[in-house]
């Protein structure tokens, strides 16, 4: 156009062009200012004659009127399918579509059903699930997305390796998986000058909130435990530029993705910043990152898998005793024995359902066999058939119940386990930080200085020590067996330049186990 490679541009009507108002007058003016003019036929008019000013005002305006009664009459037909229980053509991983109603000829002759349906997909509700639990569990989504290409699971549209990170964070927010449908929540509005689309949120007065229980594929359970793992990941990754002067605060990515057992969850008693591994040797040590930075006095530093031994041994010894765990499984044997002693009433009731519904199927063949068929009668034979699957299932399901109800472990094989839990932790460092960020909560360490002590007439400078402030209870890391904190710093210098006790000054943390 700018080139000059044509003069004329004719259309049928103005609303080829466009039929909403503003975006028609700006090509007008737009052709106008390249000297092109607009020949509409049918409307007869030619934009670079003087008194199609007025007709073109009006045919756009005219068009977009009748765009506008469009789309209400539209959303109008859209919304009597919903109400009468009909999808209107959402596509969502997880459910197919099925024709239900009765088969006939719409108005250009075509064979079509009454409407469509939901019902869910048993092959995408599993990926589904799989996805869930492995989120649930404090797996990252960059790796579900990796395992489910690795084993080549297929998309909606059965593309193996076609998992991305945006298709599986779209399946973890979808609130249709727990049974609630919300129509009509959104709404494209087109910017005026750059013409993008952007979506907001309709008022709740114009929505249309519909629960289907039967297209329910996750439990309310589940999807709490999804929301609470979002709440516990939100602010982790970096924010665009234009988003930092929001109220939302950006938190480390180590809060949510811990790589040790107690990372993310120390804070310095002095400053209220985070301890931090700040070197790698024997381990690594903790220290107060603002100290670091010389914002902080407190300069105190202590061996990583020092103090999370001394924290996992106090939790077995104030709580994780075998005693206390045997307390627990026996009154959860006890609570499931109680609920078992339902099952036979329920398992009774359910088989005298089943032989109601074989009745009604004898019934059904011998209708059959007098001649009488129809579709109701096949659809009749299909429900019941559905029914008694299903109540087998309930059945056999309540029967393995009964026969494999839990029962409390020995106290042998708890104490063993026991033995083996700083292990069992280390097996999966990740999901145990987060566990024991749970339960813990933030873990202050407070530097403390002791007071001198005088030996052989000499004073010896004590050596500082933290206590850790937790939920649970204060606990002084200290302890006469083990030098820590500090320590390394000043051997050197002890080991080739020796002084007397009464003038040497160093520290070490202790732990009191």
């Amino acid at each position: 156009m700018e080139n000059k490679e044509f003069d004329a541009v004719a259309v049928d009507d103005l609303s080829r062009l466009s039929r909403n108002n503003h975006q028609m007058l700006t090509l007008v003016n737009k052709f106008n200012f390249h000297q092109i003019k607009i020949i509409s036929v049918s409307d007869g008019i030619i934009s670079d004659d003087e008194n199609s000013k007025l007709g073109i005002h009006i045919r756009g305006l005219i068009n977009e009127l009748y765009l506008d009664d469009l789309r209400k009459k539209t959303m109008r037909g859209l919304e009597g399918q919903k109400l009468r229980g009909f999808n209107t053509g959402e596509s969502v991983y997880g459910y197919k579509s099925h024709p239900v109603g009765d088969l006939k000829l719409n108005k250009k002759g075509q064979p079509k059903y009454e409407g469509m349906i939901h019902k869910i997909n048993e092959e995408e509700a599993l990926i589904i699930k799989r996805i869930y639990k492995e989120f649930i569990e404090g797996k990252s989504i960059h790796g579900i997305v990796k395992r489910l290409n690795e084993d080549k699971m297929p998309t909606k549209k059965n593309h193996v390796g076609g998992w991305a990170t945006s298709t599986v964070t779209r399946i973890l927010k979808n609130e249709k998986y727990t049974g609630r449908w919300v129509w009509r929540k959104w709404k494209n509005v087109r910017d005026p000058i750059t013409g993008k689309t952007k979506k907001f949120a309709r008022p709740k007065k114009e929505q249309m909130d519909l629960f289907k229980e039967e297209l329910i594929i996750i439990d309310q359970n589940t999807w709490d435990e999804a929301k609470k793992r979002w709440k516990s990941l939100d602010g982790a990754w970096p924010m665009h530029k234009k988003t930092q002067k929001t109220s939302k605060q950006s938190i480390s990515y180590i809060h949510s993705n811990p790589t040790h057992l107690l990372a993310g969850l120390l804070k310095c008693k002095s400053c209220g910043g985070a301890i931090v591994q700040i070197c790698g040797k024997s381990g690594g040590y903790y220290g107060c990152y603002n100290a670091k930075r010389k914002t902080c006095t407190n300069k105190l530093t202590i061996q990583r898998k020092r103090l999370e031994a001394i924290l996992i041994e106090s939790l077995k010894e104030k709580f994780l005793t075998a005693e206390n765990i045997k307390y627990i499984f026996d009154n959860v044997e006890k609570a499931i024995a109680k609920t078992m002693n339902e099952v036979p009433a329920e398992v009774k009731q359910k088989k005298a359902q089943m032989e109601t519904i074989q009745t009604e199927l004898q019934n059904l063949l011998g209708f059959i066999k007098a001649g009488n068929f129809s579709k109701l009668v096949s659809e009749a034979i299909v429900d019941a058939e559905s029914r008694q699957e299903n109540l087998k299932g309930e059945i056999q399901a309540l029967d393995f119940q009964r026969t494999n109800a839990f029962k409390a472990p020995p106290k042998e094989w708890i104490d063993h386990r026991l033995e083996k839990f700083q292990e069992t932790l280390n097996k999966n460092t990740k999901a145990s930080a987060l566990a024991l960020k749970e339960l813990l909560g933030t873990i202050e360490l407070e530097p403390v200085q002791s007071s001198p002590v005088v030996e052989n007439g000499c004073v010896i400078e004590s050596k500082p020590y933290y206590l850790a402030h937790s939920n649970i209870e204060t606990l002084a890391l200290l302890d006469e067996k083990h030098k820590g904190t500090n320590w390394y710093l000043l051997r050197k210098r002890r080991d080739s330049n020796p002084r007397y006790p009464c003038r040497y000054f160093c520290f070490q943390v202790r732990f009191n186990t």
